[in-house]
């Protein structure tokens, strides 16, 4: 059995200005990882300043909303929250009702600092543009976004019931069938739906009886094929697990290339520190329960990208503290430069982040209509062992 060594000590101390960051909790821990050898210690910083701290929204068209999947990304001097959620607008015809992806934008990422990008989705479901019997005409949520060049890419998962088209011409879902649509833009807040056709997985085996869901997508620049996106299946029902497809086209990923990653909870963000001791360092943050029950945020790490390990005892960090409708943080998200999966760097052998989590009582049912996000800053310092290998000599994926 692998053995950890874990260190915890929760500090009431400041390290973030402003009145948001005074009302916050910092929790430091220290951890060492028996599979990364070339590290000595990962010191980590995290507070949350609220549960409410990214987004307070309780209604949409006078009817209450929800907040539900964070992707946050570093353009430039800006902080880019996408949020999916429900939005309402019922003067519309057809009416814009059900799961939408929304906006949000900061320049520094602290807690209540966050302004909608507009008073609208980013993009209409396939009904609302008057495309009612379409593989793309449903709800849709867990945005990934990923700036590359001048082009944003924004991956959602489209809900696919039961009889209802999908993207293979004459086809009907034999079952829950969802897909993977794609959107583009070149400013970042007006989109284009990439394709009416077909959804951006291709080459799947038995298309009516699959569904693709919860996908994380990383661009990899020292990789041959650098575009990863990684998505959940299920099969009539049948949870398979979470699978890894590497493609060189950000339009289209094989099936039929996939490969099973030892990813845990759903609808989270994957990002990387290409300068860590001994190469590149994967970083995924999730969530899991503390000691009490409650869903805090935690991390877990990868070489390869496909083999995840964490702490044992937990890495647990700051989340919300709120005891009414709002206890538990899921479906994070956390900032990484444009999107691509790089942190930002923080000083010599660290780096930062901020992140946002859909804070609710519960992942599912009527208590995700009262889901808010909340927002924390997380600060991850490496300190590398003396023989451990450099960074250059990582050759990557051929």
């Amino acid at each position: 059995m692998l053995r950890y060594r874990i260190r915890i000590a929760a500090l009431i101390v400041l390290f973030a200005a402003g009145a948001a960051a005074a009302r916050a909790q910092v929790i430091r821990q220290t951890i060492q990882l028996t599979e990364l050898p070339e590290i000595n210690a990962i010191r980590v910083e995290s507070l949350f300043y609220s549960y409410q701290g990214a987004i307070d929204r309780d209604l949409t068209g006078g009817q209450p909303a929800y907040d539900y999947s964070m992707h946050v990304i570093k353009d430039g001097p800006l902080y880019r929250l996408f949020s999916g959620g429900r939005w309402l607008d019922a003067t519309k015809t057809p009416s814009w009702e059900g799961d939408h992806v929304m906006q949000y934008l900061s320049a520094t990422g602290l807690g209540d600092a966050w302004q909608p990008a507009h008073d609208r989705p980013e993009f209409l479901q396939g009904r609302e543009e008057g495309v009612p019997n379409a593989w793309y005409s449903g709800n849709f949520l867990e945005p990934e976004v990923v700036k590359a060049g001048e082009t944003y890419y924004m991956y959602t998962n489209v809900q696919i019931d039961r009889g209802q088209p999908i993207d293979e011409p004459g086809l009907t879902a034999a079952g829950k069938a969802d897909r993977i649509q794609l959107h583009t833009s070149g400013d970042g807040l007006n989109w284009t739906r990439y394709s009416t056709t077909h959804g951006v997985i291709h080459s799947i085996a038995d298309p009516t009886h699959v569904s693709l869901h919860h996908q994380e997508v990383i661009y990899v620049p020292w990789d041959v094929r650098p575009w990863w996106m990684y998505v959940a299946i299920t099969a009539d029902g049948d949870f398979k697990g979470y699978f890894r497809i590497r493609s060189a086209d950000p339009t289209h990923f094989d099936y039929s290339q996939r490969e099973r990653a030892g990813l845990a909870q759903l609808g989270n963000q994957i990002g990387y520190i290409r300068e860590a001791p001994g190469g590149p360092l994967f970083v995924r943050i999730t969530f899991m329960s503390d000691a009490t029950g409650r869903a805090v945020p935690t991390l877990r790490f990868s070489r390869d990208g496909l083999a995840w390990f964490m702490a044992d005892p937990p890495l647990l960090m700051a989340g919300s503290r709120d005891n009414q409708r709002n206890p538990n943080c899921y479906f994070l998200g956390m900032s990484t430069i444009d999107g691509q999966g790089q942190l930002e760097p923080a000083g010599p052998n660290a780096w930062r982040a901020i992140y946002a989590a859909s804070t609710s009582r519960s992942p599912a049912g009527s208590d995700i209509f009262y889901s808010e996000a909340g927002a924390g800053e997380l600060r991850l310092e490496l300190a590398p062992t003396v023989a451990s290998v450099p960074a250059a000599l990582w050759k990557g994926h051929r």
